[in-house]
């Protein structure tokens, strides 16, 4: 339960925070679901746009402009490049290909899409989401339905990996 108020209160502040310009609450909200009919797994992430434009500034020494008139046509492929190093997901305890489908920005958010695709069943996830960790000490909220079966994990700098069974 207490966990549950926690992550409650994290998901209320990153709302809250989300329609301020500049914040110092760092955190990102993702959404994992298991859709049997495609045999895949969707992934919805939201992160606050100028933390992840100085991660890529940072290891691409290149602005990047997301989410502006001025944003470099490369953007997806830098966003594919940092998202594959810092972001994985083993599925029954082998780890699969996330594939970057894009993105779009609502306000100050830059939202992610993502699939892993050939899934058959889910017994197990285990998610590692280092992104910008080399940063801030970010905090990543997962809420994941697989089955009907929705369960939460949050990953911070001190745990940056974490399994959930279903």
């Amino acid at each position: 339960m207490k966990k549950i108020i926690q992550i409650a209160s994290l998901l209320f502040l990153f709302v809250t925070l989300t329609s301020v310009s500049l914040h110092k609450f760092y955190v990102s909200v993702n959404q994992l679901d298991y859709v049997p009919q495609k045999k895949a797994i969707e992934i919805t992430s939201r992160l606050f746009i100028d933390d992840i434009d100085l991660a890529l500034e940072k290891k691409f020494n290149k602005k990047i402009y997301l989410g502006t008139s001025k944003e470099l046509k490369e953007s997806k492929e830098y966003l594919q490049k940092y998202f594959q190093e810092k972001f994985s997901i083993k599925v029954d305890g082998q780890e699969k290909k996330i594939h970057f489908l894009g993105k779009e920005v609502e306000d100050n958010v830059l939202i992610c899409y993502f699939t892993i695709k050939n899934i058959e069943k889910v017994s197990s996830l285990e998610i590692k989401d280092a992104i910008l960790m080399e940063l801030y000490d970010q905090q990543h909220i997962f809420h994941t339905n697989i089955a009907g079966n929705k369960q939460s994990l949050l990953l911070t700098s001190g745990k940056m990996r974490g399994v959930l069974n279903y």
